[in-house]
């Protein structure tokens, strides 16, 4: 459940509020907290006043971006490079995308593996991997579910402001998706993340 350790809130806490002033907030609001250790939903009614809505069961979606690089061969950090790569291909390997049915956790571990093996049997085919459309395939299959999601939860809970937090919140993809998708014109989202110093 929602149970955490407080080291775990505290990282929390940081990524959420990270380059972001605190009168800047429009409570109650969602965070979407997408960084290599974490993927959260959140509801803050209040500051310092977290419920956690879902979460991965698995996979961070940070840690699915490394092991997709890795198994592309293009290195680290995965976030970056996929997402660069993904804006130069296509959607055309259709991999899944897990909903875990009607909640607000999440799981990338089978995307990962699904990666993961049409990789493998292409080579055991011989057969080329386009990895730019590989990435964008990759990317497309996580952003919908992310997206996807944090909409549900700002419609459910009627709340006017998004923030999308976490290292994974600089993924140009995803800001793309969340500006298509987001369909309320009173439904503000805002980016923050820990910038490099």
């Amino acid at each position: 459940g929602s149970e955490m350790c407080i080291r775990d809130r505290n990282h929390i806490y940081g990524h959420i509020y990270a380059n972001y002033l605190e009168d800047d907030f429009v409570f109650p609001l969602i965070a979407l907290v997408v960084s290599g250790g974490h993927t959260e939903l959140v509801l803050m009614k209040n500051h310092f006043d977290f419920e956690i809505l879902g979460q991965t069961l698995d996979d961070a979606v940070g840690e699915a971006y490394d092991k997709v690089a890795r198994v592309v061969g293009i290195g680290y950090p995965g976030g970056p490079k996929v997402d660069k790569l993904a804006h130069e291909g296509h959607d055309t390997y259709h991999l899944p995308r897990v909903t875990l049915g009607d909640n607000y956790n999440f799981s990338f571990s089978g995307l990962k593996s699904a990666v993961i093996n049409l990789h493998h049997n292409a080579i055991q085919r011989g057969e080329e991997i386009n990895v730019n459309d590989l990435c964008a395939s990759f990317q497309e299959s996580v952003t919908d579910v992310l997206v996807s999601k944090a909409l549900k939860a700002c419609k459910e809970y009627g709340v006017k402001q998004l923030i999308v937090a976490g290292g994974v919140s600089a993924n140009k993809g995803l800001k793309e998706k969340f500006a298509r998708e987001n369909k309320n014109p009173n439904l503000a989202v805002s980016y923050t993340h820990l910038r490099a110093h």
